[in-house]
């Protein structure tokens, strides 16, 4: 007897014709506000709940039951994944009436058939393992392409290399490796910047005896300023001095 629970219909679904228990999925009509393509509007089937071994191919046989169907979307993100590995699904079938005969059933096809088993378990990782090994003759080739290329570039970059009378390579700004050509006047604006840089980089009183040196400096100067400034004190005193004779 099918069941529906908050507005999904409760299917059993055997992993073989074989198979003693069964495990249950929900579904329903799949709808959306905003229209998608790949999920046309009453052509498509939304299930939850679909178990880790499920494969797009076991999930097309298993609804096959009403025809052919024409695309499943198993999504495997991880935002899309509970924390025990069970998936969401689409089916989008080619008519609605399939869609409509699906939501009326009691049961599914089973998701390994007979003439084509889904393989699972330890069968399923070594194939999984098997087919994530690189074939050497394609590792080949796509090396020999990419050495191919680097060799034409580096063909082309030597041949677009200027050497000077004495045998060294100038560098310009068509070379291998682009940079500034070698003139006069790059040469000086680089030489000035070195400089200005040199100045910049040049710690004051930062040494011990720098230290002692600058405040030498500035108690010699003091001293000299009070020397002038009793001068000049002296001087004005001298020139308001009262003289009747």
């Amino acid at each position: 007897m099918s069941r529906n629970i908050q507005g999904f219909k409760v299917l059993p679904l055997l992993f073989s014709s074989k198979s003693t228990s069964c495990h249950e999925i929900f579904i329903k009509e799949h709808s959306v506000r905003i229209d998608d393509d790949s999920k046309p509007p009453g052509q498509t089937l939304f299930a939850i709940n679909i178990p880790p071994i499920a494969t797009v191919e076991g999930l097309k046989n298993a609804f096959s039951i009403v025809g052919k169907v024409r695309r499943v979307i198993l999504e495997n993100n991880k935002e899309n994944t509970t924390n025990d590995g069970f998936r969401r699904a689409y089916i989008i079938f080619h008519k609605r009436e399939q869609l409509l005969k699906v939501l009326k059933l009691e049961k599914l096809n089973p998701l390994s058939p007979d003439d084509k088993p889904v393989k699972i378990g330890l069968e399923q990782w070594i194939e999984d393992y098997n087919n994530s090994i690189c074939d050497p003759n394609l590792l080949q080739q796509e090396i020999n392409s990419f050495m191919k290329d680097f060799d034409s570039k580096e063909s082309k970059a030597k041949a677009e290399e200027v050497v000077d009378d004495e045998g060294w390579t100038v560098v310009t700004k068509k070379g291998r490796k682009p940079g500034l050509s070698r003139k006069e006047s790059v040469a000086k604006k680089l030489n000035h910047k070195l400089e200005k840089g040199a100045k910049k980089k040049e710690l004051k009183n930062f040494y011990t005896f720098q230290i002692r040196e600058s405040k030498m400096k500035n108690i010699a100067t003091l001293r000299k300023n009070y020397e002038e400034a009793k001068k000049k004190v002296e001087m004005m005193k001298q020139a308001r001095r009262f003289k009747p004779y």
